[in-house]
């Protein structure tokens, strides 16, 4: 708006600088059409003019400066904001550096308190990412905040250089951890001495062959069936089974004549592998709690034995499935705004149906989402190496 743009060109007057493109009209109604000629007006009095440089301009207003032209917005000039490189190297150039740096595809945000800096970081993808992150901190010994687990500890192995502190980094796929740098307190001795910040993982045993998974007969499933091998519900041939939502119990007995040889100097871990949705795992009778994200994985070490280990996960997947398989059945839901009359009447359902919407989201035929334990399950030990 006009009042915007002047309030702009002041702070410009003042030393702020802008980097971008200068605005063609307002966007507000408000006294058109002479608004969108207050906005070119004083547009180009601020940049100079309308016909975009070639390059990348600097045009000095007052104290401050306007960078404009050149590959700013690359290949869109409709784009919300400059391209990050583009500022990035701008803010360099004036000596500051990047909040945040990494080469992977880590996402990151990052505020500050009176007493810590805390960095949250993010991998987006479903690739392991292994990175040297840099952040914008001088001083101070980081910290790892799990935000799955609630586990906290220090990061031995990190560097300062240049205003900036520089820590090898590993993701599994979707996971994220709080960074925190204490600011009252002085950087640990004897930490940055060859300690590494994650663990070597060394998987010991793969968990194969026949698991026997018990499903709810109230929700269409069998009561026990065995599996030859893991595999996604919506691909099994049975129906009540291919079309199943709700919690399946998987069973499996296994033994561990390896766990000896690392209890003492490792931490061992089940981990799931893949899971569509959630997971409760119980091995040997203690309840491990719930994992709902990746890495679907638990501590065992103190837990796992030689022989004889029982273990149990239960999983629970979405609606979608079962909703969808009800479309297969004839329609007893809601129809011209009216209750159906075995609803109204407590009578019993003869539709076949096992779910009851008062809107029909899913429809006949459409695609199952991927359902049930998937794996491999692996028994893993990790290692902190010098």
């Amino acid at each position: 708006t006009p009042a915007l743009l002047e309030k702009i060109e002041s702070l410009v007057k003042e030393g702020a600088i802008i980097v971008g493109m200068p605005p063609l009209k307002s966007p507000s109604l408000v006294n058109y059409p002479e608004c969108d000629q207050k906005i070119r007006s004083l547009a180009k009095t601020i940049w100079g003019g309308f016909e975009t440089p070639a390059n990348m301009t600097e045009r000095k207003y007052g104290k401050g400066k306007i960078y404009w032209g050149g590959n700013i917005y690359q290949h869109d000039s409709t784009a919300l904001f400059p391209q990050y490189d583009v500022t990035a190297a701008l803010l360099k150039k004036m000596g500051v550096n990047e909040d945040f740096r990494s080469s992977g595809s880590i996402r990151y945000t990052h505020r500050t308190t009176e007493n810590e800096d805390i960095y949250f970081i993010s991998n987006r993808s479903n690739q392991i990412v292994i990175d040297t992150c840099t952040f914008r901190v001088e001083e101070g010994t980081p910290e790892l905040w799990d935000p799955v687990n609630g586990e906290t500890r220090l990061l031995p192995e990190y560097s300062h250089q240049d205003g900036l502190t520089l820590i090898p980094i590993t993701l599994e796929k979707d996971q994220s951890f709080f960074i925190v740098f204490p600011k009252n307190r002085k950087n640990a001795k004897q930490l940055s001495t060859g300690i590494k910040n994650f663990p070597e993982v060394k998987t010991i045993k793969q968990i194969k062959g026949e698991w026997v998974v018990s499903f709810d007969p109230k929700w269409g499933g069998p009561e026990k069936i065995k599996f030859d091998k893991l595999e996604d519900w919506s691909k099994r041939p049975e129906e009540g089974i291919r079309y199943y939502s709700g919690i399946a119990v998987y069973n499996k007995s296994f033994d561990l004549s390896e766990a000896s040889n690392f209890k003492n100097n490792a931490e061992l871990y089940l981990n799931l592998g893949k899971v569509k949705n959630l997971a409760r795992i119980r091995l040997n009778g203690n309840d491990l709690g719930i994992i709902w994200t990746s890495p679907w994985r638990v501590k065992i070490t103190d837990i796992i034995k030689a022989k004889g280990n029982q273990l149990e996960i239960e999983v629970v997947n979405l609606w979608a499935n079962r909703l969808i398989g009800d479309e297969n059945m004839p329609d007893d839901g809601v129809k011209d705004h009216k209750w159906p009359e075995w609803l109204l009447k407590d009578q019993p359902r003869t539709s076949g149906r096992y779910t009851f919407t008062t809107n029909r989201y899913y429809k006949k035929g459409m695609p199952l989402r991927e359902s049930g334990l998937l794996g491999p399950v692996l028994i893993q030990a990790e290692f902190y190496s010098d």
